[in-house]
């Protein structure tokens, strides 16, 4: 790319595109979103004009087709996220997709195989691992700061109102897990730098919604860590972790936190320890790696095959919610 500067197009008028990504591009230094798309272009229309965002799209379609446009942040319904995916690949885009990739592995192989025969870059955008306290976890684990592992708790919780939100949809793959669970699966894989090989799982409606509305998950993983993770959205916002080991525990009280604080507490807690950390916009963050990447060739530090193994793990709760039955990890 000559001009040095990603140009990106907002797959659908989602909040998380325009109240997360599209402020981050603006402090990004190699990122810029300049375009949006919706299935109705008078709704694509007014987004762009309150964003200032001079191209808008009555379809996604058109956007795709759009040579202007480098890439795409694709933050449609999750079972939206394979088929469209795919399109941008086939039409020489790179994506950044959110999370989950997909909702189930067959689909995340597609993406990738789409990405890959269409050499573009595809990773899936979970911008807590860009946050410093997940990584000084990571790093503080890995260097048997705590000793071996024992157990996690992970958790991203929060109040939600059913109307017209598609978290409520069967259909669109919605649910706690697939939302608001998937961030606390992904912490505790990230922190562990391991691959579950068990779980098992049980989730509640509250509604008869036909999602889950509150799910709460058990991951072995082959160290002997355990992992309990809960996605609910049905009550007051929690996000965090806290892990424990043979030496010592660490807390992170705010996962989202960009700059922390996190809580290192050593030999019988005697020794305690709170780091914080100035840090970026996670969003911005994310895009500038995404985006070094497109333009130098560089390789991402999480490649698709990472969104992939997250899916693995949730596909696995929730065949063993369904059935009641422990599920092996194989991959």
């Amino acid at each position: 790319m000559s001009h040095g500067i990603v140009r990106y197009g907002l797959i659908s008028t989602a909040k998380i595109g325009l109240n997360a990504h599209l402020p981050a591009s603006r402090t990004s230094k190699n990122s810029e979103i300049v375009s949006i798309s919706s299935r109705t272009a008078s709704k694509a229309e007014a987004a762009a004009k309150e964003h200032g965002l001079a191209r808008w799209y009555g379809s996604y379609e058109e956007q795709l087709a759009d040579s202007y446009i480098d890439a795409v942040i694709n933050s449609l319904p999750n079972s939206m996220h394979c088929e469209w995916t795919i399109k941008a690949a086939e039409a020489g885009k790179h994506i950044l997709c959110e999370k989950p990739l997909a909702v189930s592995i067959k689909e995340c192989q597609r993406m990738i195989d789409a990405a890959d025969s269409n050499n573009v870059l595809l990773v899936e955008a979970f911008t807590h691992r860009w946050n410093p306290h997940l990584r000084k976890a990571r790093e503080l684990i890995a260097n048997g700061v705590l000793g071996n592992i024992a157990t996690i708790d992970a958790a991203l919780c929060f109040n939600a109102e059913p109307e017209n939100n598609i978290r409520y949809s069967g259909e669109l793959a919605g649910g706690a897990l697939w939302d608001a669970g998937c961030y606390a699966v992904y912490a505790a894989r990230f922190v562990l730098s391991e691959e579950p090989v068990r779980v098992r799982g049980i989730g509640h409606d509250s509604g008869g919604w036909d999602v889950d509305t509150t799910f709460s998950g058990i991951i072995e993983f082959p160290s002997g860590a355990i992992a309990n993770v809960t996605g609910s959205m049905d009550q007051p916002f929690r996000c965090q972790i806290s892990i424990d080991g043979s030496k010592g525990r660490i807390e992170i009280p705010a996962m989202f936190d960009d700059s922390g604080p996190i809580i290192v507490k050593t030999s019988d807690n005697e020794n305690k320890q709170e780091i914080t950390t100035p840090a970026p916009n996670r969003f911005t963050a994310q895009l500038d790696e995404f985006s070094q990447c497109i333009l130098t060739g560089k390789p991402p530090e999480f490649s698709a095959k990472d969104g992939l193994h997250n899916t693995a793990v949730i596909e696995a709760l929730y065949t063993s919610a369904y059935s009641g039955q422990a599920v092996n990890i194989k991959l």
